[in-house]
């Protein structure tokens, strides 16, 4: 007896390695499943639509397959017969652009988080099996269909329902600035303005740090951007008086909010201004050819309360192809702020198509409470190759 439970177990132990190893006849009941036979690049470089390909081999595994026919489908509409084929193994390729243009898409109309699904259907002589997982109702009625997910896990190279996602490359600098170039002073040091209080004008710098203004040393990608700071009165921003004489108002390394700046250890902050202060940053041109490029930065809103004129501006004076134009970046105030505060927040343009040049001007403004602004890691960006 115990000689034959042994033998049992054996069994067992055997007929549930075979199993494992053996998913095509386990779960498909020799249905039909056609394969890559390697995985395919799925994913796209959402700024090379127009010149991005799909190229992958069908074969079929069960060799039983007298059919193979795509359907492709993006946001609910669909177009059947992209692909038939009667022999395997068999070439499957697709630019791109033709997906697109089956939808009336341009590459513009694509998005990050968009998704376009490939469904198809094998005829075997047993009948005709639909690459969709089942969906079965409440009534236990099949809504859905023939193939199980456990043939589209990872390593089966399933060819009966796949989908292409995109991606955008990380960026890489052209130009940009940290503030680290800047000297500073001690962390109470205040900037001691030119003019009168209330006086609208470019400010200039003092003998002693914080500076308001900084000269590029060069225009090679790690040589920071210069910039120029002014002083813009606006009126009702603050009830008790209209401007400055001496704040903490620069370039700083202070660290009172924050345990860090997000690159390097200094930044431009601004408190108290009872009114705006204006930084305008050097022209960075993208280099000739590129035709994508970005522009972000990093803004730190101080945890207080805000009121209706204390904010934020940022916009960049672009040139394009066809000229001059202004691209808004953040336009932030009051409420708006509350929801940002007491946390580095990242600006950014995401890669934009055409653009020759930007201009980055940041304008941040608040009355007599103890609002206040630290800004770092201006960036212009271009793709990182491939």
């Amino acid at each position: 007896m115990r000689r034959n439970i042994k033998f049992l177990i054996g069994l067992l132990l055997m007929f549930g390695c075979a199993n494992e190893f053996n998913t095509f006849q386990d779960i498909t009941d020799r249905g039909g499943y056609i394969a890559f036979t390697e995985e395919p690049r799925l994913s796209f470089n959402i700024l090379k639509l127009d010149t991005e390909v799909f190229s992958a081999t069908l074969f079929d595994p069960n060799e039983n397959a007298t059919g193979y026919t795509l359907t492709v489908i993006y946001d609910d509409v669909m177009v059947e017969n992209v692909f038939q084929t009667t022999t395997f193994p068999a070439t499957l390729e697709f630019t791109i652009a033709e997906i697109l243009e089956m939808f009336n898409l341009t590459e513009d109309d694509i998005g990050l988080a968009d998704r376009i699904t490939f469904v198809a259907k094998v005829t075997t002589l047993d009948g005709v099996f639909d690459g969709r997982s089942p969906d079965y109702d409440f009534n236990n009625i099949n809504q859905g269909g023939d193939t199980t997910d456990r043939l589209k896990y990872p390593g089966q190279h399933n060819a009966m329902e796949f989908f292409f996602s995109f991606y955008q490359p990380p960026g890489r600098k052209i130009r940009g600035t940290s503030f680290e170039e800047v000297p500073v002073g001690p962390d109470d040091a205040v900037y001691d303005r030119n003019g009168a209080n209330d006086e609208t004008l470019d400010l200039v710098n003092g003998v002693d740090p914080p500076y308001v203004d900084y000269v590029s040393k060069g225009t090679g990608t790690d040589d920071e951007l210069g910039f120029d700071s002014e002083y813009i009165a606006i009126t009702n921003i603050s009830e008790s008086s209209l401007g400055f004489s001496e704040e903490r108002i620069g370039v700083t390394a202070l660290l009172e909010s924050f345990e860090a700046y997000p690159d390097g250890t200094q930044g431009f902050h601004s408190e108290d201004a009872d009114g705006a202060i204006k930084i305008t940053f050097d022209t960075v041109q993208v280099p000739e050819g590129q035709n994508n490029s970005g522009i972000s930065f990093q803004v730190f809103f101080g945890d207080t309360s805000w009121e209706e004129l204390d904010g934020i501006h940022a916009y960049a004076n672009i040139t394009t192809d066809e000229g001059n134009n202004v691209l808004e970046l953040i336009s932030a105030y009051n409420n708006d702020v509350e929801t940002l505060a007491g946390r580095w927040q990242e600006v950014n343009s995401g890669f934009l198509k055409g653009i020759r040049s930007y201009q980055l001007v940041i304008q941040i403004q608040s009355g007599a409470t103890p609002e206040f602004f630290d800004l770092d890691n201006i960036i212009i960006y271009e793709p990182e190759e491939d």
